[in-house]
């Protein structure tokens, strides 16, 4: 078998623009698909009130993961925690075939979120940069830690890390330290 040129193999490669775009829209399929099946679940857990309390304490069990665990991170580094999701258009236009393929190219790509505290953010999902989501562990943890600093007794009263700085700098002492 001959030896492909260099031309030849060049040729046969990926366009890397186009490799970025199809990965790109990978990603925000998987964050639609992520996104709409959350926001299925806060309309089916029987939402008490359209508030981020309504749908935090939903009456199916489905209301824990509404309490801020699951959140978006933006392409900004921002956390936004979910209490309650929905997109901000859903559904198809039933007319000519253009008009139905032009709105599902775009249903479920811009959702507005409520989070814990009551702030409400819309925002495509072209600006989502990653999904995060808290470990039950992680989130007794904080609450622990929240209703200590709440009753005036916080569980360390150094500043968040020092006590890390804190060992650290006092290993490297004993560590330059020449032994007698």
């Amino acid at each position: 078998m001959p030896t492909p040129t260099p031309s030849q193999l060049t040729a046969k490669a990926p366009d890397p623009n186009r490799v970025m775009a199809r990965r790109d829209l990978f990603w925000q399929n998987v964050m639609r698909e992520i996104l709409s099946a959350l926001a299925v679940a806060a309309g089916s857990g029987g939402r008490l009130s359209p508030t981020p309390k309504g749908a935090a304490f939903s009456s199916q069990p489905v209301g824990e993961m509404f309490d801020g665990r699951l959140a978006i991170v933006t392409t900004f580094g921002q956390r936004i925690p979910i209490a309650d999701i929905f997109p901000v258009f859903a559904c198809s236009v039933p007319a000519s075939a253009q008009q139905r393929s032009i709105s599902g190219d775009v249903q479920c790509t811009v959702y507005q979120i409520r989070t814990p505290s009551g702030e409400i953010y819309t925002l495509p999902i072209s600006e989502i940069q990653a999904f995060h989501s808290l470990s039950e562990e992680l989130v007794k943890s904080l609450e622990q830690r929240a209703e200590a600093a709440a009753m005036g007794r916080s569980a360390s009263t150094e500043p968040f890390g020092f006590a890390a700085f804190t060992s650290l700098a006092a290993e490297a002492e004993t560590q330059s330290t020449p032994e007698a």
